[in-house]
């Protein structure tokens, strides 16, 4: 039944549900009063049938109600892609945390306590149907509507529903599971991937990360897929504009010996940004896949993408914790902790296999004059062009870190005394070669090094830094600028 009211400017049309009809009078005075326009059904197998001709902004209903109750309604609703953007505000007259609890796990966008929370019905409903995203469209037929709504029709619909939940609180707790204690990045996708692949073969997935390394990206295909596809997917990622750069993905072929004996018919390509609210973008789920499995699975895509979100941001913000932790914010080298704990290692290392390591300990020369006549800020940018200068001067497999205000320490594995004197000296004459910005162009500052090796035996870490130490002192009493060792 359609009641009829004037129509303002913010007017709505309202989809009321409840079996009680003075409620149901009640909720039509009120709405009507605000000059909006109001349906109604006497429960949700009525709204149903409703929904199939009628186009509402927003649904009231109540909770309890014969052969439908609105928990069971508000979950078709939310399961049927025609109907799933349509807000839904429930009505009880019970405040207990379990009618919440069901309200909140059947979809509904909104609860309120009737009496007590009734004179804001109108204000929330309208407050709903202004953020919901809904199309302005001629909406799709509910699936109900499809089936005539009979009693077999609608069991067989709750019973779909509830089995979605499963797969959905499934498909949350696997992906949940991926972050363990010995996780790291690349593993962490592989084994979303793998959860994943299931529902988009035949067909091809990817998962692009964005972290503080740069773009990463990962992808599976079954034999279905070509090549074209692989790459029209990249291009759709880079469309998107979630990366300034288009991802250079790693395919791997899927493992599924059927999935290599079929074809990929009506195929369809999604992209999903993994998001979570608070962080920005830092990922993103893209597949191509056939058009029935894209609209089947619609809703796991999108869970999937939302935990995708939630793990790569957890990832994210662990990453950046871990590197504040051990990294040195002024130059980016490890700090004085982190360098000597990776130190211990290496040199349990040396101890167990019978390996050499050197160490450095570097000074730069005369840096409180540059403090002095320039300033910190200058002096703030003399350490850390100077840092990555020693950087690029060592090996891969060397490690240098900042352990004071212009002091560090590099440690060189499997590498001797004569070996470390011969890279300290190009490491000491490369530095200076070029001037530095912030200073006169004539201007160099220099660095003086102090070296020692790992003598085995009952040597300690305490001990072959002392040398180094000893080494770097005698290096700037004979006039800095030179190595010591």
């Amino acid at each position: 039944m359609t009641n009829v009211a004037p129509k303002g400017p913010q007017s709505l049309q309202v989809l009321l549900v409840d079996d009680n009809p003075i409620q149901l009078s009640l909720l039509r005075h009120l709405f009507q009063r605000h000059g909006h326009l109001t349906i109604e059904a006497r429960n949700g197998a009525e709204a149903l049938i409703l929904l199939a001709t009628e186009y509402p902004d927003v649904v009231v209903s109540d909770c309890v109600m014969p052969l439908l109750d609105g928990y069971q309604f508000c979950r078709l609703v939310k399961d049927d892609r025609a109907t799933r953007h349509l807000p839904v505000l429930l009505l009880t007259a019970q405040g207990t945390g379990l009618a919440r609890f069901w309200a909140k796990t059947c979809g509904a966008d909104r609860f309120l306590v009737k009496g007590r929370d009734l004179d804001h019905v109108v204000e929330v409903a309208a407050a709903l149907a202004a953020q919901s995203a809904r199309p302005r469209t001629a909406h799709a037929v509910p699936k109900l509507a499809q089936e005539n709504f009979g009693v077999d029709a609608i069991q067989h619909r709750l019973a779909q529903a509830l089995e979605q939940r499963l797969i959905e609180t499934a498909l949350r707790d696997s992906v949940a599971r991926l972050y363990t204690a010995d996780h790291d990045t690349p593993r962490l996708i592989q084994g979303f991937i793998e959860i994943l692949q299931e529902l988009i073969l035949p067909g091809a997935l990817l998962v692009a990360y964005l972290g503080e390394e740069g773009l990463w990206c990962k992808g599976v295909h079954g034999s279905s897929a070509s090549p074209e596809d692989l790459l029209e997917l990249e291009q759709a990622v880079a469309k998107q504009g979630l990366f300034q750069a288009a991802p250079s993905c790693q395919w791997h072929p899927a493992s599924d010996d059927d999935e290599r004996r079929r074809t990929l018919r009506d195929p369809i390509l999604r992209v999903f940004p993994a998001t979570t609210p608070g962080y920005p973008v830092v990922g993103s789920l893209a597949f191509v896949t056939e058009r029935r499995s894209a609209e089947d699975y619609e809703r796991l895509f999108e869970i999937a993408a939302e935990e995708l979100g939630r793990l790569l941001s957890l990832e994210d913000s662990r990453l950046r914790i871990y590197h504040q932790a051990i990294r040195d914010p002024l130059t980016g080298l490890f700090n004085r902790k982190h360098i000597l704990d990776m130190l211990g290692m290496e040199l349990d290392q040396c101890g167990r296999f019978g390996q050499g390591l050197s160490v450095m300990l570097v000074d730069l020369d005369h840096f409180k004059a540059v403090n002095d006549r320039f300033g910190h800020a200058v002096g703030d940018q003399v350490l850390s062009v100077l840092a990555q200068r020693m950087v690029f001067g060592l090996r891969k497999v060397d490690q240098l870190g900042r352990i004071g205000g212009e002091e560090f320490l590099a440690y060189c594995p499997q590498t001797d005394l004569e070996g470390v004197r011969a890279m300290a000296e190009r490491l000491r004459e490369s530095v200076a070669v070029d001037p530095i910005p912030g200073l006169p162009a004539n201007d160099r500052v220099t660095l003086s090094i102090g070296l020692a090796t790992w003598e085995a035996g009952d040597d300690s870490i305490e001990r072959m830094l002392s040398r180094a130490d000893k080494a770097l002192y005698r290096a700037k009493a004979e006039g800095r600028n030179r190595v010591v060792g």
